[in-house]
């Protein structure tokens, strides 16, 4: 058994709308043997992973997938269930997957949830060993596997803050993209965007986050804000240390200047032996610190956003309760084995340190890492309350007295901080406060929010919400618009008109097609750009006011989408067209995966469909948007039931476009008047106004403005390049199209067939990714409606050998109705040039390019050429 390729499909896919590894896989010999076949093999396989009991596979129950086992089912399936429960046991939340039987022998295409892309993939490879294992008759565990997945995961996934954060944006459908492998969120797009590293947004004051990591700073704005804080001094060695603790007076605390997340904190100290020692014990060379007077009481965190308090927590220091014979080391070692517990903060509370910190505060307390306690008989093994120190925390939100709402919601603001985590000693905050009873221990930048999302004990507070609702009242607040355009034919034309329609002062429109990437005037990026790597360019751009996003076949199964949601999603058509590729076998997945699109538009957005297409009319019953059809007929079914229901419509009727809504019909303008219909010819090119018109007045465009706007765009080569162009050079017509389809060349030569008036000269080739017969269609198609067809062969053979395209492009242009002249010419430079040098005055020629530019140079050449033949000898 074999990997092939691996997808991460990170956006809304054919499969799933959640990340979705993709995995092309070839089971080999085992293609012949399902599992029921293979002595052993689901025993051994259950007693390794007995949880796959729980599996329901397609039958829904429990106890499911291990009937099918025992009934025979394949390889790639199985690995499948074991790659979604190891990353289950190992704690990640993934439920769905599927594996697809490819018309390939031994090749499936498996799929699955994932949370974090290398646990993931792990798993999977795991399975692989596992059950390759099993299959060689040799002893395995799946225990390592499972711990290795989870050590990955947590290693690699967003910290338990910005996790926070990123969840609850997406529980708003507000865009959320993590930036690079930290702790860096963009939420929203476009104009509009903020952005989030940990809890300090680009809405904080650096000043203010300087501030707060001045501890003695702090000290100084919070009281001169007429706050209580502890009385302290700035020390950096033992002298300064000791004249200090005279003048402020036993007990201290000692804490870094610069310090955080309670490192180096040492409590209760009660003379100056222990004070030489403590301060020996965090001193690091070039360090300065605080003392402060020690306030007994409890420790208190309040969280504050934007001027509000969010959520308040008793912290409290780890402890360990003795059983009477095990050490405090072992006790120690006892509880860090807690679920709950992990390194760093990957999980609710963190494990409690065994380091000098540790030793230092139990021996001030008379005990020591071997000291055995009674059973029964709790101790606080460390002095500080920080959750990343082992601490827990008791939510105590309602029950905070106003006071001290009051206190920490000033706190912040005389620091400067719109999000702020501030940390109060006190007796107890649920009732008023005492002068000299509590003070205002730290103001801090990023505040970690994990106590507040998981306590101990008390209710959970949803403060990434908080932070997200601060920055954003709504998601119109936080994204642009966005368009996005599929289909198998008139993408890119759709796509640049509804950009031009869109278009107007002071709004600029990014936008991404086969051609290259635009914001505004300037052209970002250059080839095709309908994938999702070139959308979240002009997503991620600051200057971006609407997205117009042309969303590609290639693109969608490589990555998924780049947008959870769009406001509009266009479908120009469904044809045949790239099939056999990444598990899109037959017309019916292609379908399904342009289908995307429409299953993403906003409730309050619209989709516009084909009414002439009948898989784009089936699209209407998997959208939540209102649905507008356009369609090139008055008298097409569906359009004839929307005008009766009153719905909104944009179809076709002697030769005008029309406009109707609520019942009311209104001329919009006739086809003539629309340059890029070539006086009607172009029908294709009818059908993408049509749906453009749709998309721009669905956003709010006026019927008005559009007149003016559509009767600006042109079929040429600076507003339309390479589609549909047409030139007039030396009494001679010349075409440039893109079409690479048995679809688009069709509505191609249709309009061909509307201009010419000698003979045809094609030239043309077939992309070697597509299926034998759809190349052989094509070459009927060119042999039908060319008198002249040259062939030329792509630079990129895809898959194929020199001369495999060429040879079935031939054998339908053989088979077509007519007599045509073939010749094959596999550089396009010539056979562009033989076209030129056989044509003559009233011919019409039909160039179409595999890459644009290198058409532009030969069609520079013919228009300085002033005679048939020059071009050829100059060559």
């Amino acid at each position: 058994m074999k990997i092939n390729r691996v997808n991460y499909l990170t956006g809304p896919n054919l499969y799933s709308f959640k990340p979705t590894i993709w995995i092309e896989l070839d089971i080999e010999e085992f293609e012949e043997k399902p599992s029921n076949t293979i002595p052993g093999f689901v025993d051994t396989l259950l007693k390794v992973i007995p949880s796959l009991h729980t599996h329901t596979c397609s039958r829904g129950y429990a106890g499911g997938f291990v009937e099918r086992l025992h009934e025979g089912t394949w390889i790639g399936h199985i690995l499948e269930h074991i790659a979604l429960e190891i990353q289950h046991l190992a704690g990640i939340s993934v439920k769905r997957g599927k594996t697809i039987t490819s018309e390939r022998k031994g090749i499936y295409f498996v799929t699955y949830d994932y949370a974090e892309p290398k646990s993931g993939f792990y798993a999977f490879e795991a399975a692989l060993e596992i059950v390759t294992a099993i299959l060689d008759g040799k002893q395995i565990s799946a225990d390592s596997y499972i711990t290795h997945t989870s050590d990955l995961y947590h290693l690699h996934k967003l910290g338990p803050s910005t996790e926070a954060i990123y969840e609850a944006a997406r529980k708003r459908k507000i865009p959320v993209e993590r930036i690079g492998t930290n702790s860096y969120l963009r939420i929203g797009t476009g104009k509009k965007q903020k952005s989030v590293q940990a809890t300090i947004s680009s809405q904080t004051s650096y000043l203010a986050v300087e501030n707060s990591c001045d501890k003695d700073m702090t000290k100084t704005l919070v009281r001169g804000a007429g706050l209580p804080v502890p009385k302290g001094d700035v020390v950096s060695n033992e002298y300064e240390l000791l004249q200090s603790a005279e003048k402020i007076g036993y007990p201290l605390v000692i804490k870094p200047l610069n310090g955080r997340q309670g490192q180096n904190i040492i409590t209760n100290i009660q003379n100056d032996t222990d004070l030489i020692a403590a301060f020996r014990c965090v001193f690091s060379e070039g360090t300065s610190y605080i003392l402060e007077r020690y306030y007994a009481g409890n420790d208190y965190r309040f969280f504050v956003v934007n001027n509000e308090l969010v959520a308040a927590s008793l912290r409290l220091p780890p402890f360990v309760i003795g059983d009477g014979y095990k050490t405090i080391a072992e006790l120690i070692d006892e509880e860090n084995l807690n679920p709950l517990r992990g390194d760093g903060h990957e999980k609710a509370m963190s494990k409690i340190p065994l380091d000098e910190r540790t030793v230092v505060h139990l021996e001030k307390s008379g005990y020591s890492l071997q000291s055995v306690l009674n059973k029964g008989e709790s101790l606080e093994v460390l002095g500080n309350a920080n959750l990343s120190t082992g601490g827990s925390a008791i939510d105590v939100t309602d029950d905070v007295h106003p006071d001290y709402r009051n206190m920490a919601i000033e706190a912040a603001a005389a620091v400067g901080l719109d999000i702020a985590g501030i940390d109060i000693l006190s007796p107890d905050v649920t009732v008023p406060f005492v002068e000299g009873e509590a003070a205002i221990l730290e103001v801090n930048a990023a505040p970690g929010i994990r106590m507040h999302l998981h306590p101990s004990q008390g209710e959970k507070r949803d403060a990434g919400g908080a932070i997200v609702d601060y920055l954003f009242a709504s998601r119109e607040e936080a994204a642009v618009p966005v368009v996005a355009v599929t289909g198998t034919n008139g993408k890119t034309t759709t796509t640049r008109l509804v950009s031009h329609l869109l278009q107007k002062e002071n709004i600029t429109v990014g936008y991404t097609c086969s051609d290259g990437v635009w914001v505004g005037d300037q052209q970002l990026d250059a080839g095709d750009c309908s994938g999702p790597r070139s959308a979240r360019k002009v997503l991620a751009h600051p200057s971006v006011d609407i997205a117009v996003l042309e969303t590609a076949r290639g693109g969608m199964l490589r990555e998924g989408l780049a947008f959870r949601y769009c406001n509009v999603g266009i479908v120009t058509n469904v044809s045949e067209d790239h099939l056999g590729l990444n598990g899109v076998e037959t017309l019916e997945d292609l379908k399904k995966l342009k289908q995307t699109v429409a299953e993403v538009v906003l409730p309050e957005g619209t989709c516009v469909l084909n009414a002439d297409d009948s898989r784009c009319v089936d699209m209407a019953n998997h959208t939540n948007g209102e649905v507008i059809f356009f369609s090139l007929s008055l008298m097409n079914p569906v359009i004839q039931d929307q005008l009766n229901k009153g719905l909104k419509v944009w179809y076709l009727e002697d030769d005008w476009v029309v406009f109707s809504e609520n019942g009311k019909a209104e001329r919009f303008l006739p086809v003539s008047h629309i340059p890029i219909t070539i006086n009607g010819a172009a029908r294709h090119n009818i059908a993408n106004v049509l749906g453009a018109l749709a998309a721009a007045h669905s956003l709010g465009r006026p019927l008005s403005e559009l007149r003016s706007k559509v009767i600006t765009f042109l079929s040429s080569e600076n507003q339309n390049r390479g589609r549909f162009n047409v030139l007039n050079i030396h009494d001679r017509t010349i075409v440039v199209d893109y079409a690479h389809n048995p679809a688009g060349l069709k509505a191609l030569f249709e309009t061909v067939d509307h201009l010419k008036s000698g003979r045809v000269i094609t030239v043309g080739s077939a992309a070697g990714d597509r299926q034998d017969q759809t190349i052989q269609e094509m070459g009927r198609i060119f042999g039908t409606h060319s008198d002249i067809f040259i062939i030329k062969e792509d630079v990129n053979l895809r898959g194929r050998i020199p001369g495999e395209t060429v040879h079935h492009l031939y054998m339908g242009v053989k088979e077509a109705e007519g007599i045509t002249s073939v010749s094959v010419y596999p550089k396009e430079a010539e056979a562009l040039i033989q076209a030129w040098e056989c044509s003559e005055p009233g011919d019409t020629l039909v160039f179409l390019y595999d890459e644009y530019t290198s058409i532009q140079g030969i069609l520079q050449k013919i228009r300085n050429s002033k005679a048939v033949g020059v071009l050829q000898k100059a060559e």
